[in-house]
């Protein structure tokens, strides 16, 4: 009778106390995970105590409610932290590990030996511990079960209200600074990259304010302050203002998301030019009701997104007032400089601009006013005057947004200056207002002319080559029509016979299967002369997509072709049934390089075909995938030097970084045994793809040392990237097959030559390097050349006579 007393007793104790707690305090929770929750939550805090801390009777959990479900843990048995040190609390060892390279302090689930393991506390929960991607609470309890510390997030209010903004899988939230606890969500923000076991100590505490504070309806400028990140995160607002701008952000899954832009109504800004005197309203899926011109009283939390200050959709109220309110002036966007003062504010481009990037699917352009086409070979380089434009609306395939190319001119640009992907961009709201002096377009591109002791060889990302059937039931798997499927079969095939002359080789990535290259081969026959072989093997990539090679039958014989997948302790979640990895590990590759071996006019080569790792969530973030995607094709080289210092190798492919950056250069000299063949292009065409309106060179072709020594020459024809996405559909226009430019190079071919040694007489063959014979490139375009060129390259008039009347469509 006594123990159920006692226990009883214990669960009714208020869980809010009222002697003073120990100085122990949350400081970061990382609850949604790049990968399985269950392995690499973890929960981090600190002890702002002034001597060791015994912790064996402290618990943490997320139950916030004695007897119920969810889980509470206490610290093992004599279990201490000491003044100032921070420690981490995952799910378990092995997950954490996978994700950091280092171990926790302690763990939830048993999985590593070195890594003590929390004790459950059934008094309290009778569950696991499980954090809610959605909303959840985390509790730290004392020896008495009392709340030392706590915080809600998302949806959930239990500890906290208003709660912690959600964030993003990948992200944490965090107390900033450490040592700032006003037991609001204003102490909390998110974190693009988690920092466990770091703490930070710069910057002020948050000013908390009040209910009847906020009822003043200040300025939009004091709640963006002079700071990057909203003094009032987490915190309840209400302002007034005029929207003055839209934008309908659609998705890769479909789903439309809707964000308003208010800025203070004129004459009631703060008066302060560093800072802004607007803000976006985050809507969610909901259509908004307001619309540009209209006042409106806004209440919400404010959150911030990826950098951009906002007002979250969760229990938001918008009101409308007035309608045909006049809108503040845009003023001019400085070419550069901080623009976080303008931010969410009418902004305008004051001088006509050069399109840097032709606009793409999902209805954007970018722009300069300097002079120059924008190049960047390593991510350290600074390329500033960029101007990203986006339309205010995705939903009706870009409606009036105009298709412009690099090179074309506009002026009148202007509207509300949001924050994404790391820029700033201006959300166009009226495309009918701009000025656009097209660009002539430049001449088709010519492919070199090959003597008969040369051959050709090309790296062509063909950008989504999918058939009509979906596979794989993703959302992510392109799904085209039969027509948009024809379509792309013939522009692909456009390039690689009349832009490339019809290479020996060609590295393909980005297919589906294949079939869909053995269709583009049948289309080129009539062009080529002959039909391409086709060498491809399925890989676990989970869009489907493949690396594959096409070659010249009447040259080339294919000897063998695998896939040479391998191992690392980087949390890829990559699935591949073909590999067994050991302990802690996961396959490297997504698509594995495609090692071929093959003979072109008797003489042996090896190409490693490759797709590296993207950089779809984030540069930073993916960087070591691709590095150790590099080193292992290094691995694959050293080998067969190893075996034979003149071994003819040939590593090409979409590497999907600079060419100055580690993972490329980790495969060429002094770095690795590899020589870039593009070098040799001149600065201003040494490109093959646009990204947020900068040149760079991303697909790859690097050579042996013997091999190198064949180079004849190299050459990117720009005919896809400085072209729009919608020129793909138009089966008249040479340009926009692809999103990718297709490297090409010319090698000499080792010939046999007789010795004649003296008696008695022996013939040895011996393979030596022609030297590189010049390449005919044609000063003029005239209808005469193009026919000999047609008959020269290829030995087929058909194709110099529908290169002529290709060229002449505009």
């Amino acid at each position: 009778m006594f123990r159920f007393i006692t226990l009883l007793i214990l669960l009714i104790t208020p869980i809010w106390q009222t002697t003073p707690p120990p100085a122990l305090r949350l400081t970061e929770v990382f609850y949604d995970t790049p990968g399985d929750d269950a392995q690499e939550e973890w929960v981090e805090l600190v002890s702002w105590e002034t001597a060791v801390y015994d912790l064996s009777d402290i618990k943490l959990g997320d139950e916030e409610k004695a007897g119920g479900s969810e889980g509470m843990y206490r610290f093992p048995v004599g279990a201490t932290i000491d003044p100032g040190q921070v420690i981490v609390v995952a799910q378990t060892a092995v997950g954490y590990a996978n994700l950091t390279g280092t171990l926790p302090d302690y763990e939830f689930a048993e999985s590593h030996p070195d890594v003590p393991n929390m004790r459950r506390f059934p008094i309290w929960a009778s569950g696991d511990l499980a954090l809610g991607n959605g909303g959840d609470d985390v509790l730290l309890l004392d020896e008495r079960n009392q709340i030392i510390d706590a915080i809600s997030y998302g949806d959930s209010t239990a500890v906290l209200a208003p709660a912690i903004g959600s964030v993003l899988t990948g992200q944490s939230v965090e107390r900033i600074p450490a040592n700032c606890d006003s037991d609001t969500a204003a102490d909390w923000q998110p974190q693009t990259r988690p920092t466990p076991g770091q703490i930070t100590l710069d910057g002020a505490c948050a000013e908390v304010v009040t209910a009847a504070d906020l009822e003043t309806l200040p300025p939009i400028g004091t709640i963006q302050s002079r700071r990057d990140a909203s003094p009032l995160l987490n915190q309840i607002v209400t302002f007034r203002g005029v929207v003055t701008g839209l934008h309908a952000d659609r998705n890769a899954s479909g789903i439309t998301y809707y964000t308003l832009f208010v800025q203070d109504l004129p004459g009631t800004e703060d008066g302060d030019p560093a800072t802004s005197d607007a803000i976006a309203v985050f809507l969610g899926r909901q259509r908004p009701a307001a619309q540009v011109g209209d006042q409106v009283r806004v209440r919400g939390q404010i959150t911030e997104f990826f950098g951009l200050t906002e007002v979250d959709d969760n229990n938001i109220e918008v009101r409308v007032e007035a309608s045909d309110v006049p809108l503040p002036d845009p003023l001019p966007l400085p070419t550069a400089g901080d623009l976080e003062p303008l931010e969410g504010m009418r902004v305008r481009v004051a001088e006509t601009a050069v399109v840097v990037n032709p606009t793409y699917r999902s209805c954007g352009f970018a722009v300069r006013t300097a002079p120059g086409r924008p190049l960047r070979r390593q991510a350290s380089d600074v390329v500033g005057g960029i101007i990203p434009v986006l339309h205010h609306s995705e939903t009706d395939d870009c409606g009036d947004f105009p298709d412009v190319k690099t090179g074309d001119k506009i002026s009148g640009l202007a509207g509300p200056l949001t924050y994404n992907f790391d820029e700033f961009k201006i959300v166009l709201q009226q495309p009918d207002a701009l000025t656009i002096v097209p660009a002539p377009l430049p001449p088709l591109p010519v492919p070199p002319v090959l003597t008969e002791q040369q051959f050709s060889l090309a790296s062509f990302n063909m950008e989504n080559l999918f058939d009509t059937v979906d596979d794989t039931g993703n959302d992510a798997e392109p799904k085209p029509t039969a027509a948009q499927l024809a379509a792309k079969e013939g522009k692909i095939a456009q390039t690689i016979a009349l832009a490339l002359g019809c290479p020996t080789l060609i590295g393909v990535q980005e297919v589906e299967n294949e079939a869909l290259l053995a269709q583009v081969a049948a289309r080129l026959e009539p062009d080529c002369g002959f039909a391409y072989a086709v060498t491809h093997r399925e890989s676990a990539d989970g869009r489907g997509i493949d690396v594959a090679l096409l070659s010249d039958p009447r040259r080339v014989t294919v000897v063998s072709a695998a896939l040479r997948q391998g191992c690392t302790r980087i949390a890829t979640g990559i699935v591949d049934s073909s590999i067994t990895c050991g302990a802690g590990e996961q396959p490297l590759f997504s698509r594995p390089p495609l090692e071929v071996e093959v003979v072109v006019n008797g003489r042996s080569y090896t190409l490693f075909i490759n797709h590296f790792k993207s950089k779809r969530g984030g540069e930073a973030e993916t960087a070591p995938s691709r590095l150790a995607q590099a080193y292992h094709l290094n691995g694959l080289v050293n080998e067969r030097l190893a075996a034979d210092p003149t071994a003819r190798l040939i590593v090409l492919g979409d590497l999907n970084d600079y060419e100055g950056s580690p993972s490329t250069l980790a495969m060429q000299e002094p770095n690795g045994r590899l020589i870039n063949a593009l070098a040799l292009i001149p600065d201003e065409q040494r490109y093959s793809f646009i990204f947020g309106g900068v040149s760079q060179l991303i697909d790859a072709i690097l050579l042996s040392p013997a091999l190198a020594e064949e180079l004849v020459t190299a050459t990117i024809p720009h005919v896809n990237a400085d072209f729009p996405d919608s020129w793909a559909a138009d089966p008249d226009l040479l340009f926009r097959s692809a999103d990718h430019d297709p490297p090409l190079v010319v090698l000499a071919l080792p010939v046999a030559e007789e010795v004649i040694l003296p008696e008695p007489t022996v013939v040895v063959a011996v393979e030596t390097a022609v030297s590189p014979a010049p390449v005919v490139e044609p000063d003029g375009w005239d209808w005469w050349w193009v026919v000999v060129v047609g008959v020269v390259a290829f030995g087929v008039g058909g194709t110099a006579v529908y290169w002529w009347k290709k060229r002449a469509t505009p």
